[in-house]
């Protein structure tokens, strides 16, 4: 299982490794306009929107290992458009033919499949710590190969990445496990969409990716352009956002899995992400400065367990649909965020649009002051079961879900 956590943070590193500079690069590619490098910034996340639960769906009907190496080959290919684009529109086919390696969904997919119960949690978290710790790399990696060999480097690095990923698929993932779902609830995407619980995860994940593309957006052009940094010095600024974050990563897992203050840990992260506004809308060096360390406080605290929620409050047989709806509105949120950034920035509206932001931010923890707190479960496995105890737990209220996976029954019974 750790080589799937892997994969999905090698995955997250090669597309988010260019974002700290791909702003700044992009400004100056033949054709470019704020609005068209807005759009470059998030466009891998269009393709990711479309393709995310296709993508799912495959990986439900046919092998998840060659979905996989699929979704990674193109990945690669995106990459290599990207580095050898030479104007704007070059550059965002390259972007969304990256992002149209939408196995993000799918990963998780997987994971869940080979993890168990009560193990999933923690198996998710260490996930998360692994993309949380992608990104925080990210932040370092990012400033010093662009800067120091060009963005064009950044690219080709993703595409070997990408390759070297598929050898993990083929050498070290193991087959998926066969599953047969009892559970009587639907899984079709309408029921996904209107369960209400599941509705504040996709908004919190929504909200929170696309504030990210509006900070990487901008923070370089504010440091370069308004504070007159020069980029080579952008690490000044990623640096102690990556030691902030890195104490961010455990600490949001612990508060949320160990001490089940998950509705607590969102509350804290949406808070934080919008301070982080209000910090930026001020426009001086402190308080910018101070708005990159408590953004991605609030952002690394959040993500190890995001996508752990998402598993727990989906029911057995909506886990694939659910994850794959959840890529599928956070990737949208990073195409909003980026183009919306860009087109602001056209019209030099940006004080307009961090207003409007922090409003948005201050909506989203309302919406999460009203959210349950997650369900307790008590997971119980049986090694000998017949048809008419499966009859049986269909009728029973505190039974929440249960399935059959390598010939034990899981049953998940809600607790206190």
């Amino acid at each position: 299982m750790i080589y799937l956590s892997l994969l999905m943070a090698i995955r997250f590193l090669g597309l988010f490794i260019v974002m700290p500079v791909l702003s700044l690069y992009a400004l100056h590619l033949h054709y470019a306009t704020p609005l068209s490098v807005g759009v470059a910034l998030g466009a891998y996340a269009l393709s990711q929107v479309f393709l995310q639960i296709p993508f799912g769906k495959l990986a439900d009907k046919y092998d998840k290992k060659n979905i996989l190496i699929s979704g990674l080959t193109i990945l690669a290919l995106g990459s290599l458009v990207c580095a050898f684009s030479n104007d704007i529109y070059t550059l965002i086919f390259g972007r969304l033919l990256q992002g149209a390696g939408a196995i993000g969904g799918v990963i998780m997919a997987y994971l869940s499949d080979l993890s168990d119960e009560h193990n999933r949690a923690k198996t998710f978290a260490k996930m998360g710590q692994f993309i949380a710790l992608a990104f925080a790399l990210s932040m370092i990696l990012g400033p010093t190969i662009g800067t120091e060999w060009g963005v064009d480097k950044l690219f080709l690095l993703t595409a070997l990445l990408a390759l070297f990923s598929i050898w993990l698929v083929i050498k070290k993932v193991p087959p998926a496990p066969k599953i047969i779902h009892h559970t009587q609830k639907s899984n079709t995407l309408k029921d996904v969409l209107t369960h209400k619980e599941l509705l504040k995860l996709f908004f919190s994940g929504f909200m929170q990716k696309g504030l990210m593309t509006v900070f990487f957006f901008l923070i370089p052009i504010i440091f370069t352009k308004n504070l007159h940094w020069d980029k080579t010095e952008l690490w000044k600024v990623y640096v102690p956002a990556l030691i902030v974050g890195i104490f961010a990563l455990p600490l949001g897992a612990i508060l949320a899995e160990k001490k089940e203050k998950g509705k607590f840990v969102f509350v804290l992260s949406s808070f934080l992400i919008t301070l982080s506004l209000i910090l930026l809308a001020i426009n001086n060096q402190i308080s910018i400065f101070l708005a990159v360390m408590i953004f991605f406080f609030g952002f690394n605290m959040l993500e190890p367990v995001l996508q752990s929620f998402v598993s727990k409050v989906a029911f057995a047989n909506q886990k694939a649909t659910a994850l794959s709806t959840s890529n599928t509105i956070q990737y949208l949120g990073i195409f909003l965020g980026g183009a919306s950034a860009g087109y602001f920035l056209k019209y030099n509206m940006l004080n307009i649009f961090l207003i409007l932001s922090i409003i948005i931010g201050f909506f989203w923890i309302f919406a999460l002051l009203k959210m349950k707190e997650i369900k307790k479960f008590k997971i119980v496995e049986y090694d000998k079961f017949d048809n008419d105890f499966i009859e049986k737990l269909k009728s029973e209220r505190n039974v929440y879900d249960f399935y059959e996976k390598e010939g034990k029954l899981i049953v998940r019974y809600i607790s206190g």
